[in-house]
């Protein structure tokens, strides 16, 4: 059974930009799922994930935390 809410209800018309990122047609409609699922499918594809953290250069784990800063953080 397909769950209907908010966002899947919710629709975006597709200009210049989303229609580079999504493949989609100027003036198609997308649901926010389906803009999400594209711009993230985009950002991997283009290797766009960062990888160093933005203030000390420091490279990032699979968390996105810095390895400085994780052994700083107290246990979960």
């Amino acid at each position: 059974m397909n769950k209907r809410n908010a966002l899947t209800e919710q629709s975006i018309i597709v200009d210049d930009v989303l229609s580079k990122l999504t493949g989609r047609s100027r003036g198609s409609m997308l649901s926010f799922v389906e803009v999400t699922r594209s711009v993230h499918e985009y950002i991997k594809n283009n290797g766009l994930r960062q990888r160093f953290c933005p203030h000390c250069n420091a490279p990032l784990n699979s968390a996105g935390i810095a390895r400085a800063e994780q052994a700083a953080l107290p246990p979960t």
